[in-house]
């Protein structure tokens, strides 16, 4: 108990020096959030990523580090060329269990061949419960990210790459035939875009889920530890798709067709449908209705060369997204998501879901104080997440408090974060061997550096 309380009490003190440090210089304000590409911010203009669920503020600046403006050689038309990106590191201490353990088939299940849909994360194991900063005291990095993109109002092209810890935990499956390593994990988003008619446009490639309120950048996010919800839901998808807005925006339609969910190869021959509805009745307020689903389970694992053995079993999620700006210092969100999946067309659908909420105080320019309460209920282990009571395992369901300052410096190109996340369960899915546990508290600060 002396350890936890110690290693709290430190991060709170690094807080307090970093805040009195920031009020001493005055940091400039935190500016708007740019288009998010995964999943993407909403009511994008016509040719940047498509609509989806939107992140919190993001503090970096808007143009990114490197802008260029060219004339193209065919048509004399202007195009932008941009480079942007970021790298973060964190320290995190865990009270129960410092093993970087994952989740059975997502993403990237560890056993002894190293590949997916060998464990289950949660007891069993040494597991903090958690997929991301799993890693427990030491420090860690956590995603090196380089974004490159061209394009005017008329096309645009889009090469976004990672590297990490995180870039391996979200391009898991562009993995191919079992590898340990391929250039496709680099991955994060690789798209082209262009209108075709008025108001339509096409995006075709590799490109971030619509799925939920988080996204993989944890300086566009209100906390640094990514949510239950993120952690337990689609990454990206592979495939094409139309967006199409109307009423200067104020509302927003997508449909495509996708290889599933993180999927770069296919792993059968069916495909799974795309759709969201965005809804921005005022500046202040959006709203987003997502959903996914297709017949997306085979009788091979899912990293194998070629798509085999349709089991005919389908798979669906949807969720709403919300987001208000009550003031300009006053932010709230929030997230709810119901998903099934079916083994095969003779059984019974496995469900998940859960909810989330988000508040954000902005009280002075520089510093952010947020909190969220995330819910994630996976009690007939369709997403992986394994609980111990009375002896037996099984499914679980988990409860999230995550609150986190952010202290932004030079015009938001580098991130001070000290948080606190506590978790806690019904069932036992911290620990390990005997010293299964309930609950855990994470104390974790993170450095954060965008351009």
């Amino acid at each position: 108990m002396k350890l936890k309380i110690s290693a709290i009490l430190a991060t709170l003190a690094i807080f307090n020096l970093s805040l009195s440090a920031q009020a001493k210089k005055k940091a400039p304000a935190k500016p708007a959030a740019p288009a998010v590409a995964a999943p993407a911010a909403p009511a994008a203009p016509a040719v940047t990523a498509a609509p989806a669920a939107a992140a919190e503020e993001a503090p970096a600046p808007v143009e990114g580090f490197f802008v260029k403006k060219v004339k193209g050689p065919a048509d004399g038309k202007e195009i932008t060329l941009k480079l942007g990106g970021y790298v973060d590191a964190y320290y995190a201490y865990h009270t129960r269990g410092d093993n970087d353990i994952r989740a059975k088939g997502h993403p990237n299940g560890t056993g002894a061949t190293g590949t997916a849909g060998n464990t289950d994360l949660g007891a069993g194991s040494a597991t903090t419960g958690r997929i991301f900063e799993s890693p427990g005291q030491q420090f860690s990095l956590g995603l090196i990210q380089t974004k490159f993109e061209a394009g005017n109002e008329d096309f645009q092209i889009v090469a976004d790459l990672i590297h990490g810890p995180n870039a391996e935990l979200t391009n898991f499956n562009n993995l191919r035939g079992g590898a340990s390593s391929t250039t496709s994990t680099a991955i994060k988003q690789a798209y082209v875009a262009a209108n075709i008619a008025k108001g339509l446009k096409l995006t075709a490639g590799q490109f971030g889920t619509h799925i939920g309120y988080e996204v993989v950048e944890s300086y566009q996010n209100a906390n640094y530890m990514l949510g239950y919800l993120f952690g337990f839901g689609p990454f990206y998808h592979t495939g094409a798709k139309l967006d199409y807005a109307i009423m200067d925006g104020k509302v927003g339609f997508m449909a495509g067709v996708v290889n599933g969910w993180d999927l770069q190869y296919d792993n059968n021959k069916n495909k799974t449908v795309i759709a969201q509805i965005s809804l921005k009745p005022t500046s202040a307020l959006s709203i987003f209705l997502n959903y996914a689903g297709g017949n997306e389970t085979n009788t091979t694992a899912a990293n194998t060369t070629a798509p085999v053995g349709d089991a005919k079993g389908m798979r669906h999620i949807g969720d709403v997204v919300v987001q208000y700006q009550v003031s300009k210092m006053i932010k709230v969100g929030a997230n709810f998501v119901y998903g099934e999946e079916k083994a095969n067309e003779a059984t019974a659908a496995q469900t998940w879901g859960g909810a989330a909420g988000y508040l954000s105080l902005t009280p002075i320019d520089g510093f952010t104080l947020s909190y969220r309460l995330d819910y994630f209920d996976d009690k007939k282990q369709a997403r992986g997440l394994l609980g111990v009571s009375g002896g037996v395992s099984n499914g679980a369901s988990v409860m999230g408090h995550t609150l986190t300052g952010t202290i932004s410096m030079y015009g938001g190109h580098f991130l001070i974060r000290p948080e606190v996340k506590y978790d806690s369960s019904e069932k036992e899915i911290f620990g390990s061997g005997t010293e299964l546990k309930k609950d855990n508290i994470t104390a974790l600060i993170s450095f954060t550096g965008v351009y």
